[in-house]
């Protein structure tokens, strides 16, 4: 078996460490998070508009 080569053996810890805070910085443009939100409503808006309609429906059938 080929022995797994670490990409970073090359980097002092200075650069390692300014790759990770890189990493770890929230870099999402608000463009980002706004299509991300709308996928999210686009995805459960449907369904939990399907069942409230059906849950008023059934109320309204049943007399409830």
């Amino acid at each position: 078996m080929k022995k797994i080569e670490d990409p970073l053996k090359n980097y002092t810890k200075e650069e390692i460490e300014k790759k990770e805070h890189l990493l770890d910085k929230d870099n999402l443009e608000k463009n980002d998070k706004l299509a991300m939100f709308l996928a999210a409503i686009k995805v459960f808006g449907l369904p939990l508009l399907i069942m409230c309609v059906g849950i008023i429906l059934l109320a309204k059938f049943f007399g409830l």
